[in-house]
């Protein structure tokens, strides 16, 4: 008995001290890879070093430790973890090939770059042979090499007139991968990791996580996506991003935490606003996601769970935050100050999971009313979000829209001609 004690004590030892590596791994890795962010190359490549003490680098985290020490000018280190990178099964290679990272390589020492060339597009031809639309991954992930090369572009600069400029580029290529999205998506539905492998169906979420011009599209691609949900061919992260995504854009807390707030200067701060929050770590691990603490230090902010009770104390308030802005508003409208009715409405719209799909309706009723008192654009404008969203969610009605007399002002409106025929 004593014996069976031991044992279960010692692998529960075991179980523990593994859980605890791994943990200590994935905080490593999350500092070290918001070091690189911050191009911090000498604290990033430190940091890495001190996880692949704790456990070996994947292929992923290879690749990046290579792209760090690239941009600190170290060849052999680069050129080691490049090749770990390719070992682990790298299969990238169209991104590697023109990755900004490791022009210090290509330029300075083209012998051996010739050299992890020949290995990775080796690699890549075994591996498309193990795919059944390999044509269609390469699309993909051409798709992908451009919309990063511009992001990236935007990151290593400050100046205004740049940004605009790749602003109008960023924007107009969003607009040609999303026709192409929907192209793919009607052809293939959601394409398996058994058809496109994963970094393919990686490069297509990545695609379909920027068109946020189209939120009736990412709520088509998400439905495709949870078809496989419970299957092996499907990225669980990357679903757990959209479905937030989706969330977010419908003006809903999102479930998984995968959203964060972004300040002024471009540094994230905090999570956006998650829905029983303190039960969100328990979601992401269903998922294989990380848990929040060490997720939030990929973005350098800390992170500190909450209670149950603290976590229904937040929904409440918000809600209740939302009824008292919504309450001022229609005392400010039985005085006519319209100002202070679209201020407080705006406000209240601004909280996630605030506003219920009926209040949403009543405001876009109110709205219209004070634009056909007033004729001034503000009011038709937030009227038209207000009608927009709830088209977004599926909860509006073309009966009930056509017969509230307040909206006959706007049936020339674009975006009612728009709902109108698509609801």
């Amino acid at each position: 008995m004593k014996r069976c004690i031991f044992i279960a004590l010692l692998l529960f030892s075991c179980f523990t001290s593994k859980a605890q590596t791994d943990y200590n791994y994935q905080a490593l890795i999350a500092e070290a890879s918001l070091f690189h962010l911050q191009k911090d190359y000498k604290n990033a490549i430190l940091t890495f070093e001190k996880a692949f003490l704790l456990q070996k680098p994947d292929a992923l985290n290879a690749y990046k430790t290579a792209g760090v020490f690239a941009l600190d000018k170290n060849k052999n280190e680069a050129l080691k973890y490049l090749n770990i990178a390719l070992d682990k099964g790298w299969t990238e290679t169209d991104a590697l090939l023109i990755d900004p990272y490791f022009d210090f390589l290509r330029t300075d020492f083209p012998e051996e770059w010739k050299l992890i060339e020949k290995r990775a597009i080796l690699n890549e031809e075994h591996y498309s042979k193990t795919l059944k639309f390999p044509a269609l991954r390469k699309q993909i992930n051409l798709m992908t090499i451009q919309d990063q090369k511009l992001r990236f572009i935007k990151s290593q600069t400050k100046d205004p007139i740049q940004i605009k400029a790749l602003n109008k580029e960023i924007n107009a290529l969003d607009h040609k991968n999303l026709t192409e999205a929907k192209e793919i998506i009607k052809k293939y539905n959601w394409p398996k990791i058994s058809e496109i492998g994963k970094d393919g169906q990686n490069n297509f979420w990545l695609i379909v996580q920027h068109a946020d011009q189209d939120i009736r599209f990412q709520k088509m691609a998400l439905a495709k996506m949870e078809k496989l949900v419970g299957t092996k061919e499907i990225d669980l992260e990357n679903y757990a991003f959209l479905y937030d995504r989706v969330q977010c854009n419908l003006n809903y807390k999102q479930t998984y935490g995968t959203q964060v707030n972004w300040t002024k200067n471009g540094k994230a701060s905090s999570f956006r606003p998650i829905i029983k929050e303190d039960s969100a770590d328990k979601r992401r691990a269903d998922f294989g996601l990380l848990p929040l603490k060490i997720y939030a230090l990929n973005y350098g902010f800390q992170y500190f769970n909450i209670s149950s009770e603290q976590a229904l104390k937040n929904d409440s308030k918000d809600l209740d935050d939302v009824l008292q802005l919504i309450n001022e508003a229609k005392k400010y409208c039985k005085s006519k100050d319209f100002q202070k009715v679209y201020d407080n409405y705006n406000n209240a719209s601004m909280i996630l999971g605030g506003m219920s799909s009926e209040q949403n309706y009543e405001a876009a009723v109110l709205f219209a009313k004070i634009y056909n008192e007033t004729n001034e654009e503000q009011y038709r404008s937030i009227s038209l979000d207000f009608l927009t969203l709830l088209f977004y969610r599926e909860d509006l009605e073309k009966k009930k829209l056509m017969a509230e007399t307040e909206f006959k002002s706007f049936y020339t409106e674009e975006r009612l001609i728009e709902i109108f025929n698509n609801i």
